[in-house]
């Protein structure tokens, strides 16, 4: 890992109050370098396993879940019902297109969102499902 991306990610895992040392700053300096940004479980633990960070999908998994619930990754809901992580944690807009499975990040004004949003409805008002989802704050207990 590069050192400068090693300094940030130590360093973000030590604001979340995680720590700092094993395999969770490789993992997640690992999910930063990737090219995609929306990823689901398998394919992190092909990632992992092609980078030399492979572990029991168990593990993996718990690894994603402490990340995700401190705010270091975004989850997606997505229409195939599989979970998704995004390694751009920041809350931002998604297309999601069913038919080719793909999800497009946006990141646009509210003002673009909601002329989009008024385009598409006037123009397929049967065939798009608009989902708001309210995040809790990083850290925060689940209600």
């Amino acid at each position: 890992m590069p050192h400068a991306l090693d300094a940030v990610v130590r360093e973000d895992l030590r604001r979340a109050g995680l720590a700092s040392h094993g395999a969770l700053p490789r993992l997640l300096a690992l999910l930063r370098l990737s090219p995609e940004t929306h990823l689901t479980l398998a394919d992190i633990a092909e990632l992992a396993a092609k980078a030399g960070v492979a572990m029991p999908r168990a593990e993996l998994s718990h690894h994603l879940e402490t990340l995700a619930g401190r705010g270091l990754l975004g989850r997606l809901p997505t229409t195939s019902g599989e979970l998704t992580f995004d390694t751009v944690p920041e809350p931002h807009v998604h297309l999601v297109y069913e038919d080719a499975g793909h999800i497009v990040d946006l990141h646009v004004s509210n003002e673009t969102l909601l002329a989009m949003l008024r385009d598409v409805l006037a123009h397929r008002p049967a065939g798009v499902d608009v989902l708001v989802r309210f995040r809790r704050e990083p850290g925060a207990a689940p209600d």
